[in-house]
């Protein structure tokens, strides 16, 4: 008896966290909706601009990037993956756009939390972004140098495939 009443009971609490994560959920990404349709991110994608390309990422990338560092991973990962449906990222900006939320996601509720133990709000969000950045960066550059290598052997393949066909 004990065993049915601890699986109806964790299956009523798993509904009501269900329920309450929806009703989180819903109306933020309700207004997310209305945000693309009234093109109000385009005015927060022309201030990223430079710290997009230094990322090497579009200027689509922007408000997934923001709504996970300010509203967390779940959020920003819900947009990262319309975005990722709709093909408006490649692969390589979800890549790096994971890299860098995978560090500095939800820097607001996190620092909060943090502080309550003692911990400096200004070191934790600078020392976060510039990790955040630095790694995204690299990754970049590598997933870049790995592309052209990549791009070079198949061309030298290729070459090397023509060459036989003519003899």
């Amino acid at each position: 008896m004990e065993i049915i009443n601890l699986i109806f009971n964790t299956a009523l609490e798993t509904l009501l966290s269900i329920g309450k994560i929806a009703l989180i959920l819903i109306p933020v990404l309700m207004v997310i909706e209305l945000a693309k349709y009234y093109k109000v991110i385009e005015r927060f994608t022309g201030k990223m601009k430079g710290f997009l390309s230094f990322l090497t990422l579009p200027e689509e990338a922007a408000f997934p990037l923001l709504a996970g560092i300010f509203f967390g991973i779940v959020l920003g990962s819900a947009l990262i993956i319309d975005y990722a449906r709709e093909g408006i990222l490649k692969k390589r900006d979800l890549l790096l756009i994971g890299i860098f939320l995978s560090i500095s996601h939800s820097v607001v509720e996190d620092t909060f939390i943090f502080a309550v133990f003692g911990a400096n709000p200004a070191v934790l969000i600078i020392t976060r972004t510039i990790l955040a950045i630095i790694i995204t960066r690299a990754a970049a550059w590598l997933f870049d140098l790995f592309s052209v290598h990549k791009a070079a052997a198949t061309a030298k393949k290729d070459k090397a495939i023509e060459a036989v066909r003519k003899l």
